[in-house]
């Protein structure tokens, strides 16, 4: 199946699984951030402009519609149901997008706008969203949307309905004030984690959303600023992989009963990793300042992964994709 690297470039470029190109790429505005419908067949992306705005595209290229977010800056996608999602940073907001039988975009059904600050004046004066994310329950007309906001230290809850409105539910704070959550992900037993980029940590948080543990982003400490960005979980949920902007690294922990145990912090073979996937036993890195894809075999008894080694050249990635 396909790979995708989403980029800075103005390009979504397809590769195999030896990253050798596959298929033309698609050219489209500051595509940084991908999601793919449920069957593969389509691509989402965001434009991260001013201006921002979503759209989609099947494989082979054929746009199925453009949307403004009503949001600048758009970092971050999320495919629910018959509906899309983005978070838009520098607008501090979240949209929301119907999706038509095809896949293809038909219409913005919601914005919803983040107000207030925290404490830190240089990247918390204003809202910030930075990622979205959907946990389905039984009913898929009534999903729970987790948008996480830098800017005011909060994760925000929300429940999406059938008609693609945001009805928000509570706001709670990721502790202490300053940490600046960019990311979570969610377990199978129903704990939180989330990278702070702010305070270069990663929090265990409970069902509730309640911190109960703060581990640092890296084993070593940086020589400058180091910006944790995106986290991965094991297929099995008994690793959890942080990608660290600064060190350049891939920190690995083992998911414990009692939170996050650090094994191994390795090089990415890159300069500032900002997303990275599973792939075949590896993991696959978006160096956005090297211009590289690196991969980083994993160890298959310890799951701790090899130092990278550059697998392909692209101009300033920022997502890989891979279809399954």
């Amino acid at each position: 199946m396909p790979v995708l690297i989403g980029s800075y470039a103005d390009q979504i470029s397809f590769f195999d699984d030896d990253f050798k190109p596959s298929a033309p790429p698609i050219r489209a505005s500051s595509p940084s951030y991908l999601a793919a419908s449920a069957d593969g067949g389509v691509i989402y992306t965001v434009a991260e402009l001013d201006e921002g705005h979503v759209a989609a595209f099947r494989l082979d290229g054929t746009p199925l519609g453009s949307l403004p977010t009503g949001g600048a800056s758009p970092c971050h996608l999320a495919v629910a149901g018959g509906f899309v999602l983005s978070a838009n940073y520098q607008g501090g907001s979240v949209s929301v997008f119907a999706l038509d039988a095809g896949g293809g975009l038909a219409s913005r059904t919601d914005l919803v706008q983040h107000t207030g600050s925290s404490v830190n004046p240089d990247r918390q004066s204003a809202p910030h969203a930075h990622q979205v994310t959907v946990r389905d329950s039984r009913d898929p007309r009534d999903s729970m949307v987790y948008v996480v906001d830098l800017g005011l230290d909060e994760i925000v809850h929300y429940r999406l309905t059938s008609s693609g409105v945001l009805e928000r539910q509570r706001a709670t704070s990721v502790t202490p004030l300053g940490s600046g959550p960019r990311h979570l992900v969610l377990h199978p037993d129903g704990r939180v984690f989330v990278a702070n980029e702010l305070t270069s940590t990663v929090a265990v948080l409970d069902r509730g959303f309640e911190v109960l543990d703060v581990q640092p982003s890296v084993l070593v400490p940086p020589a400058g600023d180091n910006f944790p960005s995106e986290l991965l979980l094991s297929a099995d949920g008994t690793r959890l992989y942080v990608a660290n902007r600064g060190n350049d690294t891939i920190t690995t922990f083992a998911v414990t009963a009692g939170g996050l145990s650090p094994l191994d912090e390795v090089s990415t073979g890159g300069t500032w990793p900002r997303h990275f996937a599973l792939l075949d036993g590896a993991l696959a890195v978006a160096n956005q300042h090297s211009d590289t894809v690196t991969l980083l075999e994993l160890d298959p008894a310890t799951g701790v992964p090899q130092p990278g080694r550059t697998v392909l050249e692209h101009p300033s990635p920022s997502m890989v994709l891979h279809l399954r």
